[in-house]
């Protein structure tokens, strides 16, 4: 199963040391919205969007770029980092996940460092967050809303699943289509 995170990070990275993590364990594909403004997001079948919080929202270029670039029919997730807890923060995607008729699988979110930006007097807020504990809910996030999608994996169950024998029956099925050429 292909996966890709569309994400936007600023300030203090937040919601990158989150996406970062997933994308150590899991195989997934990484695309940067401030470096890539389009995309064929057409080809996976699980599309997340993440993103530090922002005057209650997320980015305005992740929300663009969802608007923009989200398939149709697809299963959509959403993780992002704030310095506030609020109910939800996804709403404005969820309606463009809504409009294209789009599967919202799950959302995570987890308190994230603030930055200096903007007319903030008082930045710094959560400094020590995203935290161990909240990157970790973010990898079990991952790992219960891709068993919605088949055939996910981890990187780690692709080299539990390949047996040694496995090389070995490759080596016997290319030398009986050497010989099979001949």
């Amino acid at each position: 199963m292909k996966t890709v995170i569309a994400y936007e990070s600023k300030d203090q990275q937040s919601v990158l040391k989150l996406v970062k993590a997933i994308d150590e364990r899991f195989s997934v594909t990484l695309i940067d919205v401030t470096e890539t403004r389009s995309a064929n997001l057409s080809e996976y079948e699980l599309i997340g969007f993440a993103s530090e919080i922002e005057d209650d929202g997320f980015y305005r270029d992740i929300a663009s770029f969802a608007a923009n670039w989200m398939p149709r029919d697809k299963k959509i997730f959403f993780l992002y980092t704030a310095p506030t807890e609020k109910p939800d923060y996804c709403e404005e995607l969820e309606g463009t996940a809504h409009f294209k008729n789009c599967e919202v699988v799950g959302k995570y979110g987890c308190m994230g460092q603030e930055g200096l930006s903007g007319f903030r007097l008082f930045g710094n807020k959560n400094k020590n967050h995203p935290n161990e504990e909240e990157i970790e809910g973010a990898l079990k996030f991952f790992e219960e809303v891709s068993r919605q999608v088949p055939n996910n994996k981890s990187k780690k169950d692709d080299k539990k699943d390949k047996k040694p024998e496995d090389k070995n029956t490759e080596a016997k099925k290319d030398d009986k289509d050497k010989k099979d050429k001949k």
